[in-house]
């Protein structure tokens, strides 16, 4: 009896020590889960583009402005009063032809008085000329002295003087009564008028009385990076010919204006801006052209053939140099590259690459060597 009291404490101490030992252990309420390897990074999407065997066209395209390769402000030779504008703005006009006439009523009558004072000298010349070889004939006679003689030929001397001088004073109102009829100087296009018919104009007017701009051809007037200047400077001693320059519509996506040819250099670099001032020469009979307007310059500088091109947009800068990422399965490598040329779109490689080869042109931030890549959907290659 004594026996059979013990065993139950014992057991009950038993249970408690083992339930202890069960709530201290570690894990030991979870169940046992099979180990799975870790996840890799996710793939990087990129756009590509494919290494191309190819001729490339050298170029440089910069902003330029057009230019008139003549412009004339026409002013007012002398102070008078419009009496007609033969012109509508915006016309186009040749050399010679008339576009303002001004009052010359005062200058006819100037020039009449002195045509007639003219005559008056002419006639008093005349009259002493037939005195002189009267005279010339009495001194053969011993009937005059010799220096009435003398004084007859001073006197037709001094009028035929002032015949002269009558002849050019007569002369210089022509030409001011000439300025009464204003002409245009130059083939092109008028612009607005600055007067009226009845507007009393002088010559220090400073807006004078309108503008004639050369239309056809035109001038280009753009500026080419120092670190161009080599290529254009080649460029120009291989061709035989002046370098092509072609003007492009800085609104409609490029389409060209006009083509025509470099024709001069300045003569020292812009030590502000760092550029070289150039100018071309471009035909504009179509008038897309007009001073003032800005437009796209393509400057073609000549082509390299059969070379290894690739976008511009593939080109990086690592501490080693220029490096392309290049796509070798589903993976990409940096690799780095020579490059002999490049532009704004184009570079030309020589070393680090091959036809066909796959490099990245969008994504590079994310990629690491042995990154693997995502194709985006529109990616070439």
């Amino acid at each position: 009896m004594p026996m059979f009291k013990r065993t139950p404490w014992a057991v009950v101490v038993l249970v408690l020590a083992a339930t202890a030992i069960l709530l201290l252990t570690p894990g030991a309420d979870r169940p046992v889960q099979a180990s799975t390897p870790p996840k890799g990074p996710p793939p990087v999407p990129v756009r590509l583009a494919t290494v191309e065997r190819t001729d490339v066209p050298q170029s440089i395209e910069v902003v330029g402005q057009v230019q008139a390769l003549k412009q004339v402000v026409l002013r007012p030779r002398i102070e008078s009063v419009v009496t007609q504008v033969a012109f509508s703005e915006g016309q186009v006009v040749r050399k010679g032809q008339v576009l303002l006439r001004l009052d010359d009523r005062d200058l006819l009558a100037r020039e009449a008085q002195a045509l007639a004072e003219r005559q008056r000298l002419q006639a008093q010349l005349e009259l002493a000329r037939l005195e002189l070889r009267r005279t010339e004939g009495l001194l053969a006679q011993a009937a005059v002295s010799a220096q009435q003689r003398d004084q007859q030929a001073a006197l037709a001397e001094q009028l035929q003087a002032q015949v002269a001088a009558q002849d050019a004073a007569l002369q210089a109102l022509r030409v001011q009564r000439s300025h009464a009829t204003v002409l245009s100087p130059i083939d092109g296009r008028v612009g607005l008028r600055q007067v009226d018919e009845g507007n009393l104009v002088r010559p220090s007017d400073a807006a004078g009385l309108a503008t004639v701009v050369q239309s056809d051809p035109v001038a280009l007037v753009f500026a080419v990076p120092q670190r161009r200047l080599s290529e254009v400077l080649r460029a120009r001693d291989r061709e035989q010919t002046a370098l092509r320059v072609e003007a492009l519509d800085r609104e409609r996506g490029g389409a060209s204006l006009a083509q025509g040819r470099l024709r001069a250099t300045d003569n020292q670099i812009d030590p502000s801006t760092g550029s070289l001032r150039l100018k071309a020469e471009l035909p504009n009979a179509q008038g897309r052209l007009w001073p003032g307007q800005y437009v796209t310059v393509r400057l073609s500088t000549g082509q390299l053939d059969d070379v290894l091109a690739v976008p511009r947009a593939a080109l990086q800068r690592g501490l080693k140099g220029t490096l392309v990422w290049r796509i070798q399965g589903e993976f990409a490598q940096p690799v780095p590259v020579q490059v002999d040329w490049q532009d704004d779109e184009r570079a030309v490689v020589s070393q680090g690459l091959a036809a066909g080869d796959r490099v990245v042109i969008d994504g590079h931030n994310r990629l690491k060597p042995g990154s693997r890549i995502k194709i985006l959907a529109g990616a070439g290659g």
